[in-house]
């Protein structure tokens, strides 16, 4: 399989030039810190969208499992992990002022790998989360 996480959110005002110092400081130690099956993208900024309710920042991650994310979760609260330290250290960076229906999380499946059903409706309706 294979998916890709989003998870957005907004950087606290006057933190965005030293959060991005410590992404690019940082990067390298968390991709070694995630467990199998799971790789981080990157951390990008909106340049420009449409969607800037659920953050200007975007962490993506490519999974190979649902799995996966309670692989991450697991190694996330261990006892003495890096990537534990990581989340918290990051976590200084994240404006917590802003409520969670703000954030974004987001779970894209390949279209490969999906199960897309067509689904004839009588009234014209865009339909939302077509794959499963």
């Amino acid at each position: 399989m294979d998916f890709i996480t989003e998870d957005g959110y907004q950087v606290k005002p006057g933190m965005q030039e030293e959060y991005q110092e410590w992404v690019i400081a940082n990067q390298d130690a968390l991709r070694r810190a995630l467990p199998e099956g799971i790789e981080y993208i990157g951390t990008y900024v909106a340049v420009f969208g449409s969607d800037y309710s659920g953050g200007s920042w975007r962490d993506l991650f490519r999974i190979d499992s649902y799995g996966a994310l309670d692989r991450m979760a697991a190694e996330g609260r261990r006892p003495g992990s890096e990537l534990g330290r990581l989340n918290r250290e990051s976590g200084r960076f994240i404006d917590l002022t802003r409520s969670p229906e703000r954030w974004t999380h987001n779970l894209y499946k390949n279209v490969v790998d999906a199960t897309i059903i067509d689904i004839e409706t009588r009234d014209e309706k865009e339909l939302v989360g077509a794959g499963s």
